[in-house]
């Protein structure tokens, strides 16, 4: 991702999540990927999930906190995406102009 907060779309964040999130396995046949449950289908476990918050939290230059963590946004692709794009968008709001 690009180290501009402007430059990433939610398209894109969405495809980075989901390469993410099929390293395991591709999505079943039929799935609607954003509302997709990684974490309670196990494509994503316990133990994958610090590695998956790192690469996440270095790819778009934000910081997702436990509470962005305990919510059930984060548990869904779309969910997370849009966790991903809020930070972007206060992150972006905050540099100088």
């Amino acid at each position: 991702m690009s180290s501009s907060p402007g430059m990433c779309t939610r398209e894109s964040a969405r495809a980075f999540v989901l390469r993410l999130v099929e390293r395991k396995a591709r999505l079943p046949g039929g799935v609607e990927a954003d509302t997709f449950n990684y974490f309670d289908s196990g494509y994503v476990d316990s133990i994958e999930i610090t590695k998956f918050l790192v690469e996440i939290e270095s790819a778009f230059n934000i910081e997702i906190l436990n509470a962005d963590i305990q919510s059930s946004d984060f548990r869904t692709v779309g969910g997370l995406v849009s966790i991903i794009m809020s930070k972007m968008a206060a992150k972006s709001a905050s540099l100088p102009k």
